[in-house]
């Protein structure tokens, strides 16, 4: 009998054959997943023809805009130039003896200033004063020479506190002391122009003809005292004289010893003056230099103890200091004389006016670089000595308006066929419109604008070019 299998089945055998069937349905949705993300990367890396089309086309156009504004407006040159004295002075002493020209002592350095009455060097043992004074030393000033430059020179002494007391200008006695004086005072012997043996015998001379004129004169009164009368002579006898003719002679060849001893003195002192005149200390061109204001500056030094003298041994620069620079062909056509410029000290942090006061030729430097010579003196009254040697800004002011005027980048221009200029105001719906303008005044990379046609106001938009965008 077969009944026994015909009953239920038990739980094991219905759990049994449930597994397989969640395992074949896992199956299916890991498939499923696996296909599904296959088609998303395929989506992202496989592209219609359509889009490739798309994607190869440029990224679109983007305006650029920039505001309207009200400022004042200047156009400027800027360039760069050197403080300095408004007299520079090269000078470069040669001993006047013929002794080997060589330096034998430097007092001051390169950028040094200095008072007057200061010794700067030494060649061959020789000082270098400064003096001051507005007429350069051109000549050797010896006893007797007369001129303004000598007047000048008892005024440098003068303001040193060694009075000649002579001020003529002729170098007298008064003079020839005050300088022997100041030469000793900074511990150097003055040099002497004549031969003192000479002079010492022309003042024997003029001894000499004083007694030679006082013993004449002597013999000549005891001739004309009468005599007193003697024991046989009345008082009113006559005069020996009158009744001698022999004595008469002899008082006419006493008058004229007088008259002959009278001539020689003359002429002695004559002579004796003209040495005086012409002897004694004396102001070599090669120790001196007269500069207009002091105290000075020294700009370069080429002396070294040691060294032979080289030209220019010394540039020293004195006078109210003003701007020197060099502007090229380009810069000279917009600059002028009397136009306003800044001057901007970076290492002082400070800055003063003043105006463009000459401009030079053009010419070409030892480069061969071409240029003109522009100098700049202040407005507001003198440089601080600080300035002295300071490279600065220059800002030269060329042109500007006469207060806030309308204005909008350079950029903003444009031309159109009809040759009229314009500016695109952008308004905020992103509507671009044409408006004709007047340009002005340009400077720092702006214009001014007068608009002639349509309307232009502070804070309006205009374009000044575009830019691509970025693709996606």
């Amino acid at each position: 009998m077969t009944a026994a299998t015909d009953g239920p089945t038990s739980r094991h055998d219905t759990a049994s054959s449930a597994l397989p069937n969640r395992r074949r349905v896992l199956r299916w949705a890991l498939v499923t997943v696996g296909v599904t993300g296959a088609g998303l990367v395929a989506s992202r890396w496989v592209r219609s023809p359509q889009q490739l089309i798309a994607d190869q086309q440029p990224p679109g156009l983007t305006t650029i805009t920039a505001p309207v504004e009200r400022r004042v407006l200047k156009d400027t040159v800027v360039l760069r130039g050197k403080v300095q004295a408004g007299q520079t002075v090269d000078v470069t002493p040669t001993p006047r003896s013929g002794d080997r020209a060589v330096v034998t002592a430097v007092r001051v350095k390169a950028g040094q200033s200095f008072s007057a009455g200061s010794v700067m060097l030494e060649v061959a043992g020789r000082p270098l004063f400064a003096f001051p004074g507005s007429i350069p030393a051109y000549r050797d000033l010896h006893p007797g020479a007369s001129g303004r430059d000598v007047a000048q020179l008892q005024a440098a002494l003068k303001s040193l506190g060694f009075d000649p007391d002579e001020t003529a200008g002729e170098l007298g006695q008064g003079t020839k002391d005050a300088l022997t004086s100041f030469y000793l005072s900074r511990g150097y012997h003055v040099l002497v122009d004549g031969d003192l043996p000479v002079l010492n015998a022309a003042r024997d001379r003029v001894r000499g003809a004083r007694r030679a004129l006082a013993d004449a004169q002597a013999e000549l009164d005891r001739l004309r005292t009468p005599t007193s009368p003697g024991p046989s002579q009345s008082p009113a006898s006559p005069s020996p004289t009158s009744s001698n003719p022999g004595r008469l002679d002899e008082i006419a060849r006493a008058q004229r010893q007088v008259e002959y001893a009278k001539e020689d003195l003359e002429s002695a002192n004559a002579a004796l003056a003209e040495l005086e005149r012409t002897t004694g200390p004396m102001l070599p061109l090669s120790e001196v230099v007269f500069l207009p204001q002091l105290p000075a500056r020294v700009e370069k030094l080429k002396a070294v103890v040691g060294a032979d003298v080289t030209a220019p041994l010394i540039t020293l620069s004195g006078g109210a200091l003003a701007v020197v620079a060099r502007l090229n062909p380009g810069q000279r056509a917009l600059v002028k004389p009397t136009m306003p410029v800044e001057i901007y000290s970076e290492v002082l942090g400070t800055s003063a006016t003043g105006t463009v006061s000459s401009i030079g030729e053009l010419e070409a430097d030892e480069t061969g670089t071409r240029s003109h010579a522009m100098v700049v003196e202040p407005s507001g009254g003198p440089l601080d000595a600080k300035y002295a040697g300071q490279d600065v800004r220059l800002t030269v002011a060329t042109a500007s308006t006469d207060g806030e005027v309308l204005v909008v980048p350079v950029s903003a221009l444009f031309a159109g066929a009809d040759g009229r200029t314009a500016v695109f105001r952008e308004d905020p719906d992103g509507k671009q419109v044409r408006v004709l303008v007047t340009a002005g005044v340009s400077g720092d990379g702006y214009i001014a604008v007068t608009p002639i046609e349509g309307t232009l106001q502070p804070d309006d938009r205009v374009v000044v070019g575009s830019a691509r965008g970025t693709g996606g």
